[in-house]
This record gives C-alpha cells, structure tokens and sequence, in this order.
C-alpha cells in the first residue's frame, strides 16, 4: 500500500544486519493485531548507540527491500539515509509527520529496548508522536512492563485483557508478550562467519544476497564477524 493513502502505520527501525525471519514475524504479527495499514522498515546509516562497524548501508538496504517483496504491506524507508547523522527516533518520527500529515503511528520496539527508553533522546516526545508497540523478549514479564510503564510520565489505565496500557492524552502502549524473537542478527553473523547454516533463519531472497556478495565472513574476509 501506498504510504500516502495508509492510516495507521507501523514503524520498524535497526540496523538490520541481516534482516532475519524475527524481523519479519514481528512485522506481520504487528500488522494484524494493530489493524495497520502499513509496516515501514527503517534502516539506520549509523545509529548513535552502536559501536561496531556495519556492513555499508547499500547491501543491508538491498536485503531488507529482498526480504519485503512484493507484499503491499511492507515498505522500507530511505528516511536515515535522507538526513545527516546522528539520527535520533523522535528525529525520525517528526519527520514522518511532516511528510505524511495525519497519521496514526506506532513505533515498534523489543522490550529489551523499552526496560531503557527513558535513556533516549527526548524520550517524552515520542509519545506525543507514536503509540509504542513493544515485543517480548525472553525473561521480560509483564510485571516487569507494569513497572516500566508506571515510572513514566502520566497516569496509565491498564486494559487486561488486551494488555494495553493508556494515558489520559489517548497515548497508548501495546505489549505483545507472545512475539518472542528467537534469532538475532548477531547470531545469524556469528553462524555464517563460521560456515554454519542459517537457513530458516533468514529469508531465502536475503541468504542467497549474502551469498553473491560474500557478506559476513569469518576474519580475513570483507568485516570482522561480532
């Protein structure tokens, strides 16, 4: 779908070296129990948090736009690429904004990521600019969510049932608990620097990519495998 005729939009941000098969489960899980209209992948140039160097912007791009198709529903982002580093997420979503007008947005993070968002830049904002859809991630109860959320600012209404949480302003924080990714992108380098198989592990369009291009191999190939 096209993005200017979408209304609730998904957003999926990383580095995405390699997007995998979690990335993707996430994504269409997302889709369904958020009724969107359409998931953007958002490939970071050089998030501010990362230390180690990626594989270049132009082969992650190529394998992410191989894992999405021809699926109406996905989309990837050149926005990161667009704009000069750091990029910040709120940056990102205010961008967004911009370009598309009236949206509903939601910004879809691992619960990992959450346990820190007041760690992030302007991390109030985000919340004025996106509903939170956060995903489990192994270890991380919804105990554990309860608590994050309730040291946030605002006063927070739990739903149960539906395990949403929202603020007084309609601002809402989705918890899928049942979403766990079970593959990492480090893992899948780490297997391949190794000559072990991965198959399963991403999508078959993205492996055979890696593969032509001979990314990810062990020491005294293209990159250092971390």
């Amino acid at each position: 779908m096209d993005s200017e005729k979408a209304h609730r939009i998904g957003i999926l941000g990383g580095t995405f070296d390699p997007v995998h098969e979690g990335h993707l489960a996430v994504a269409h899980t997302v889709l369904a129990r958020c009724n969107l209209d359409l998931l953007l992948f958002v490939p970071a140039t050089g998030p501010p948090h990362k230390e180690r160097p990626l594989t270049p912007f132009g082969h992650r791009l190529a394998m992410l736009e191989a894992a999405v198709g021809e699926d109406p529903r996905l989309a990837v982002s050149l926005m990161e690429a667009e704009r000069p580093p750091p990029s910040y997420t709120v940056d990102t979503l205010r961008e967004l904004h911009r370009r598309l007008g009236p949206r509903q947005f939601f910004l879809i993070i691992g619960a990992d990521m959450f346990a820190e968002i007041r760690l992030w830049f302007r991390y109030s904002e985000l919340f004025r600019l996106a509903h939170l859809v956060v995903v489990a991630r192994p270890g991380f109860a919804l105990d554990d969510m309860g608590a994050r959320v309730a040291a946030l600012p605002g006063t927070f209404q739990l739903d149960q049932a539906r395990q949403v949480w929202q603020r007084e302003d309609g601002f809402r924080i989705i918890y899928l608990p049942d979403v766990a990714i079970q593959v990492s992108s480090s893992q899948v380098r780490s297997l391949l620097a190794r000559g072990k198989p991965v198959a399963g592990l991403v999508p078959p369009p993205v492996l055979e990519y890696i593969r032509q291009h001979g990314l990810y191999k062990a020491a005294g190939g293209n990159r250092r495998s971390q």
